[in-house]
């Protein structure tokens, strides 16, 4: 029987993914970030900020009065106003995320960000993708939640194709924010219109990359017969050291061209294994 994703997410690991949330918001929030973004225009908290001289057309409500009797001049109270941030998590749930352990580990990553995110303050949104968005969990702040999202995520299976394009331009109410994608991004022509389409979006984009350790490093072997998950497309062949050695070549080849086009548009790329230890992995990226 499979792990499931409730059983993966340990006592000791959520502890673990804990501080690192906690270590995070404390270190966003020193430099000018947190959950709740702050910003200098009029709002609606209750957390004061500042005055400054009232002018025609401001709200006479916001009107300091015991300035006014000591001064003789009208002054407006400002306030910070608390903007939430949106983390919106896309993750890839075709056939092909289905081997071995790959899928599991791209819900462990999609549950640890969302659980910092509501950590944070901020608005989480899950999209479960495979040609197009179908399921979703939307407006998630409150880590009370979090169960609810786990045991949703266990639910889904990986079966059918990869849209990834038509998944991010259909996707709607992001906020301005981070769009993270976790996929193996075993697809050809979409994975760079879709950062675009993002960051039109007002989104910051982060690629996940998620494989299995077959695809990292292929097991030497006789004449095999390789079947595309998705298509069901066939192709003969012997897995020699020699063709494994191209194979990999080809696959460092595009994360490099990935790499380097996230450079080129201010998005990051990284990739993750099935084996990768994901509490230090999320550590690492989310610094």
């Amino acid at each position: 029987m499979n792990k499931t994703l409730q059983e993966s997410l340990t006592k000791e690991y959520l502890g673990k993914l804990h501080e690192i949330s906690l270590h995070l918001r404390h270190k966003l929030s020193l430099e000018g970030y947190s959950g709740n973004r702050r910003t200098n225009a009029k709002g609606s908290s209750l957390e004061f900020s500042d005055f400054r001289e009232y002018e025609a057309g401001d709200d006479l409500r916001r009107v300091d009065w015991n300035s006014y009797a000591r001064f003789g001049k009208l002054y407006l109270k400002l306030f910070m106003e608390e903007k939430q941030a949106s983390i919106n998590i896309f993750m890839d749930c075709s056939r092909s995320m289905e081997q071995d352990g790959k899928f599991l580990t791209a819900k462990q990553l999609a549950a640890s960000l969302a659980y910092i995110g509501m950590g944070g303050g901020d608005r989480v949104q899950l999209f479960l993708f495979r040609e197009n968005v179908f399921a979703m969990q939307q407006n998630l702040t409150q880590q009370s939640r979090f169960p609810q999202l786990v045991r949703f995520l266990d639910d889904i299976q990986a079966e059918g194709k990869t849209g990834l394009l038509d998944s991010v331009l259909h996707s709607r109410n992001l906020g301005r924010g981070i769009s993270i994608i976790l996929s193996d991004f075993m697809t050809e022509g979409q994975i760079e219109q879709a950062v675009k389409v993002l960051q039109q979006k007002k989104q910051e984009v982060l690629l996940l990359q998620v494989l299995s350790m077959q695809e990292v490093s292929p097991a030497i072997g006789g004449a095999v017969r390789l079947v595309d998950a998705e298509t069901g497309e066939t192709r003969d062949l012997s897995l020699t050291a020699e063709v494994i050695a191209q194979y990999q070549e080809a696959l460092k080849r595009q994360q490099m061209a990935l790499y380097e086009f996230c450079r080129s548009r201010d998005a990051v790329f990284a990739v993750v294994d099935e084996q990768t230890d994901v509490l230090r992995a999320l550590y690492q990226i989310l610094q």
